[in-house]
């Protein structure tokens, strides 16, 4: 079977464009490759433009209200973290989400007659992901807003920077207007169309038919593996928490604000994407209600009877009767342990297919570089005193 079977990143107008080139045949190790392209049409003319202009390095005679690109740590986050971050993790994600299709093809999830709907389904969402249009109008919001003439903004408000010279935006300004941001844009735009395409994939399967059985020992009558894929979107929390990280960074350097002032944006930020991401599995709730709901009412019916059966025999292999007999020295007491233990799998089962370690991993990558904030916020020293206080 090809290997774009099943792949939500390897096709569209932009995957075909790379294939029209031969980039797709000329190295194993393609994100790399461009990274290190969309790095030198998105920071190498910043790098040189202001090098030439004197506002690359940060210099003591310098305005204090003046800040030059290296001390810009929103662009740089931007540029040099976020950028990089979503290039190389899609080839690893996009291999997990491939695995998770696959599982669903596989196993026993679908029940056989179904197949052929799955299979449709399946063939819906590559055709999705192979038009040229959503790529296209990613290309057109990503470049738009520059390319109409919209005005450059300097990255905090009163402040000058290398984006202008005097009332003027630089060339470095326009550059980074006009290329460097849209690229990012694209990159971003582009990972939550395959966030789309997941999601389309999750909305349908109910319609298919789902062969759900409530008492699986994964807890979430067989899906669980939808809620370990959905985690292969963490990148995306990652990376805007990287660019708030930065954004954050400047206003604590250069407008005297506090990480204690930030606190709400930062809670905020990290629930807000946290729902966002795992939105989509709430899709097969539902369903998965459903299941469970219908495996209680069946398991309560076979719970009455093996109790009423087990209430029997105890008198009659009691040590008080005639008989010698023990209800130990019969099996009813294990069946009636061991089908207790499959009742309170169903009772327990999840009816979203996530647990607490799929919600970690995708609102860690948020936090993750916000902590860095805490050493601008106080010295190493203060930091370790609260921590041993915390410990002691």
């Amino acid at each position: 079977m090809h290997h774009d079977h099943y792949s939500l990143m390897r096709g569209g107008l932009v995957h075909r464009l790379l294939h029209a080139t031969g980039t797709l045949h000329r190295t194993r190790h393609l994100s790399v490759w461009l990274t290190l392209l969309l790095l030198a049409l998105a920071v190498g003319p910043l790098l040189a433009l202001t090098a030439q202009s004197g506002t690359l390095w940060p210099t003591p005679l310098a305005s204090p209200y003046h800040i030059s690109l290296l001390a810009d740590y929103d662009t740089l986050a931007r540029l040099l973290l976020a950028l990089p971050l979503l290039v190389l993790a899609a080839p690893r994600a996009d291999a997990l989400l491939r695995g998770a299709i696959r599982q669903l093809n596989r196993s026993s999830v679908v029940h056989a007659v179904r197949k052929p709907r799955l299979a449709a389904l399946l063939d819906h969402v590559r055709g999705q992901r192979d038009s040229w249009l959503p790529e296209a109008v990613c290309l057109v919001v990503a470049f738009a807003p520059a390319w109409s003439g919209a005005p450059v903004m300097g990255v905090l408000p009163g402040l000058d920077d290398w984006r202008f010279h005097g009332a003027a935006p630089s060339a470095a300004g326009l550059w980074y207007a006009a290329v460097s941001v849209p690229l990012l844009r694209l990159v971003v735009l582009l990972w939550f169309w395959r966030f789309l395409l997941w999601t389309l994939v999750l909305w349908r399967l109910p319609q298919v038919g789902l062969d759900l059985h409530p008492q699986h020992p994964d807890g979430a009558a067989g899906l669980a593996f939808l809620g370990r894929a959905q985690m292969r979107f963490g990148p995306l929390a990652a990376a805007g928490g990287i660019m708030l990280a930065g954004a954050f960074l400047n206003q604590m350097l250069y407008q005297d604000q506090s990480l204690y002032g930030l606190r709400h944006l930062i809670a905020g930020y990290v629930v807000g994407i946290t729902l966002l991401l795992i939105a989509p599995l709430m899709l097969l709730a539902p369903v998965m209600i459903h299941a469970k709901r219908h495996a209680l009412y069946r398991f309560d019916s076979l719970g009455n009877r093996a109790a009423r059966n087990f209430d029997t025999r105890w008198p009659a292999a009691s040590d008080t009767t005639a008989g010698s007999e023990s209800l130990l020295d019969h099996n009813d007491a294990s069946a009636y342990c061991d089908f207790g233990g499959v009742y309170q799998g169903v009772a327990s089962m999840r009816v979203v297919p996530l647990s607490r370690w799929n919600l970690l991993g995708i609102a860690l990558p948020a936090l993750a570089p916000m902590l860095p904030l805490l050493l601008v916020a106080m010295s190493v020293d203060e930091l370790a005193a609260k921590l041993m206080g915390l410990l002691a």
